[in-house]
């Protein structure tokens, strides 16, 4: 019999699996060219940061909404919601053509919606049907296809893009990835139905980061890794077109950048959990490192080495702290019962994060050139994830002062 750490995963975590596969293929193949499309079509940085505080907003409300009154839900509905929500966006991108950068914020609202209600069913799913004891290699694997899906997705569309030039080429991409989205929305159909998400009071929500010592500290670490995200996304798709003025080296950076961290995702995976606080201070520590790089020379080739080193490294952070996470909720006796309160302070978290960032870049835009504002963004974000393994690390070891769990 093969080791318990090595069995495959049971017949609904790789349903679950294939389902949030598809749907990343989906953002794979637009994200990066997602934001860019807001720069390409306007010439303005601030209408990418624009459609991006849109799109956080979004994500953040819908959450709150959907907790607070549409308990009644299952996360397999919101899930086929999400994706179908997120198919007719790219529609909408596709009739409104280059009009969409004088819609920024409307528009970014409404992808933020549709996002938050795959998000709200995903992270909710995988509570209720990845065991405890699969949880690590679950996300392993999420980690491991999602940066693969990163190598071929912003690749190929950066080919496709240049390929049919000018924004025929961005919409063509963002017909390919509504497909993708649309078949997303027909797996999830073998997804369990279930409980609904449940319901807190905002109140009593909102409350959780007070009355849990142990999940204030993962709302913190969610907040900074949130933050993270939206700087690397936003100012990483701005440093490379202000040295490249070129849509295929966006899709070769992304490419690079997922592919050094395909395998460091799957091993992340399997790293035990006395080991985790280790493995997480190693990552942060070594992400500081990379990104130490853009301050001495933000060229092509230093961008190249920096999503190299960044993403051999960071999964050592991303995929423990995912763990951890659910971790923290499973020691609540009424996890159960609250899951779908916990869900909606983790997005809150998140999107807080996320909007902080876009609110710094914008600042940093208002005062110093863009190259320099996203160098300001993105070493704040970097420094913030020696926080991140400091607090993810105390909670998995259980060093944090629990008192009253």
């Amino acid at each position: 019999m093969p080791p318990r750490g090595r069995r495959p995963l049971e017949a609904r975590s790789r349903r679950l699996l294939t389902t949030a596969a598809l749907a990343n293929a989906g953002f794979a193949v637009s994200s990066v060219f997602l934001s860019l499309f807001f720069y390409v079509a306007s010439g303005h940085v601030a209408d990418m940061a624009l459609f991006a505080l849109g799109r956080y907003a979004g994500l953040a409300v819908v959450s709150v909404a959907l907790a607070a009154w549409a308990p009644s839900l299952s996360p397999r509905r919101l899930v086929r919601l999400g994706v179908v929500a997120t198919a007719v966006f790219y529609l909408v991108l596709i009739v409104t053509g280059r009009d969409a950068a004088s819609l920024a914020v409307p528009l970014g609202l409404f992808n933020g919606a549709a996002s938050g209600l795959y998000w709200f069913g995903a992270n909710t799913a995988i509570f209720d049907v990845v065991a405890q004891e699969e949880r690590g290699r679950y996300y392993g694997l999420t980690f491991g296809l999602l940066n693969a899906l990163n190598v071929v997705g912003p690749l190929g569309a950066g080919v496709v893009v240049a390929m049919i030039g000018g924004l025929p080429g961005y919409l063509a991409v963002f017909g390919a990835a509504g497909a993708t989205f649309l078949a997303a929305w027909w797996t999830a159909r073998a997804l369990p139905e279930g409980a609904g998400v449940g319901g807190m009071r905002l109140g009593e929500m909102l409350r959780l980061p007070l009355e849990r010592p142990r999940w204030a500290a993962m709302w913190t670490v969610v907040f900074l890794r949130g933050f993270k995200q939206a700087a690397g996304s936003l100012g990483l798709v701005v440093l490379v077109a202000l040295v490249t003025q070129s849509s295929l080296a966006q899709g070769e950076f992304a490419a690079v950048s997922a592919l050094a961290a395909v395998g460091t995702s799957v091993l992340a995976g399997h790293i035990a959990p006395e080991r985790r606080a280790r493995a997480m201070w190693l990552g942060a520590i070594g992400f500081v490192a990379a990104t130490g790089l853009l301050w001495a020379n933000a060229g092509l080739v230093t961008l190249l080495a920096y999503g190299i080193a960044t993403g051999l490294v960071y999964p050592a952070v991303m995929v423990p702290v995912a763990s951890v996470i659910l971790e923290a909720i499973d020691a609540d006796p009424e996890a159960a019962r609250r899951r779908g309160g916990y869900v909606c302070s983790r997005e809150l978290a998140v999107n807080s994060g996320r909007v902080a960032a876009v609110i710094l870049l914008l600042g940093a835009l208002s005062v110093v050139s863009p190259r320099d504002a996203v160098l300001v963004t993105v070493g704040v974000a970097a420094l913030s994830q020696l926080a991140v393994a400091g607090l993810a690390g105390a909670v998995s070891s259980r060093r944090l002062a629990l008192t009253g769990e």
